[in-house]
């Protein structure tokens, strides 16, 4: 009976709240965006070119660390999703340590150990308690420097790889963005989506060495440290772990310049209760100086939700789709913007119709003042949670060294 009583009052709470809310005339007003400071800091290179920032970060005594190296799917040429599968293989263990150990040491210290694959970087990851932090850092240097790459590994991984690409060739965003980057990239490697599976097959553990030894280094490479440690203690540890890692290939730089000429594709689809519509514009980078107002743009046309013009009109007064999208696809001085939406196939005609209306609105017509102020607090609310965590602040650390950005970013 108590219990029930319980359930009850708090139902009554949720309506009483919800009839007050929808009493309000409109949204309440969003309060003026917080300030936010980077506390100091620590930026040096390492004789063998690798660099380094460490910024003291938040009230928890934890501590993370991520060491990026210039390398991805850029660096495979035809050799498609190569470099995935030396990075799934890179969490298998070191020469020292199985993948069992490594996964077990890394929990003792409170952590894991994380690796990413992306077109241009490739990342390995650590968190731990503070108090852990230099054995964190052993833990991530014997995982970047001494890869295993056990055989015995490589068939169970390659069969993933091959169910996942099986999956993801039949999904129709996968059939789109295969159409789209070909279009977009021509011969550049990021036109090569996916790969076959007869190339999956055909890789070898060799050929997982010769793409880890062809492309980590020092001077790839930058390590981020953010949390609590000791700043001295941690940079003494840094170098005693990587001042003798060789200094590698220099960073490889193959800019893509996607096509400017318009077209439409079709890929047909019979029977399908929807159309998947990708659009895609090559746009300023993010050093261009008036990068700030794409995103501003592109936040009012789809990349805000709720208050953006194309959720509002394709999803709040159509009913075409569930979520329309927009985004700014950021490679390293090379940009794409793209709009996606999935609709109801009746829907298609339509719905492009309002994309391409939208988007000539936004070229005629400035946005009123109060639109502008929504898009405002949304972008500074967006900006703080970004850096609220240790993770967060590297990632926007990590992404202004990649783009060689000035701190006034």
């Amino acid at each position: 009976m108590i219990k029930a009583l319980r359930i009850l009052i708090t139902l009554v709470c949720l309506v009483s709240l919800g009839q007050q809310a929808l009493a309000m005339d409109g949204p309440p007003p969003a309060d003026a965006p917080r300030d936010f400071s980077l506390p100091e800091k620590t930026l040096f290179q390492l004789d063998n070119g690798m660099g380094v920032t460490m910024v003291p970060f938040g009230g928890l005594p934890k501590i993370s660390m991520v060491l990026r190296t210039r390398t991805g799917n850029l660096n495979e040429g035809q050799e498609t999703w190569l470099a995935d599968l030396a990075g799934a293989l890179m969490q298998e263990g070191t020469t020292s340590l199985d993948a069992t150990a490594l996964r077990q040491k890394a929990a003792e210290l409170g952590g894991a150990i994380g690796v990413g694959v992306g077109p241009e970087m490739n990342s390995v990851s650590i968190s731990s308690l503070a108090e852990k932090g230099v054995q964190a850092l052993e833990l991530l240097t014997d995982v970047v420097r001494n890869p295993a790459f056990p055989d015995s590994e490589l068939e169970r991984i390659r069969a993933d790889f091959i169910r996942n690409l099986s999956i993801s060739r039949v999904r129709p965003q996968g059939q789109a963005a295969v159409a789209m980057n070909a279009r977009l990239y021509g011969d550049h490697p990021f036109s090569l989506v996916f790969p076959t599976e007869e190339q999956l097959r055909s890789y070898t553990i060799d050929d997982v060495h010769r793409y880890y030894r062809d492309n980590f280094g020092a001077r790839r490479s930058h390590l981020f440290v953010s949390g609590h440690f000791d700043a001295e203690t941690m940079r003494q540890a840094i170098e005693q772990q990587f001042s003798d890692w060789q200094p590698g290939p220099d960073v490889f730089i193959d800019i893509p310049t996607p096509t400017r000429e318009g077209s439409l594709q079709v890929i047909d689809r019979p029977g399908a209760p929807q159309s998947t519509i990708s659009i895609a514009i090559p746009v300023i980078g993010v050093a261009d100086p008036d990068y700030s107002q794409l995103m501003m743009a592109n936040d009012i046309l789809g990349g805000a939700g709720f208050l953006s013009r194309l959720f509002q009109n394709l999803r709040e007064d159509k009913g075409y789709t569930y979520g329309p999208s927009a985004s700014t696809g950021n490679n390293y001085r090379s940009a794409v913007w793209k709009f996606s939406a999935d609709v109801a196939t009746e829907a298609t005609g339509p719905s492009l119709s309002e994309f391409f209306k939208e988007i000539r609105r936004l070229q005629t017509t400035a946005p009123a003042e109060d639109e502008m102020a929504r898009i405002r607090g949304y972008r500074g609310g967006i900006f703080v949670l970004a850096n609220a965590s240790r993770g967060g602040i590297i990632g926007t650390l990590s992404f202004m060294d990649f783009h060689g950005l000035a701190d006034s970013y």
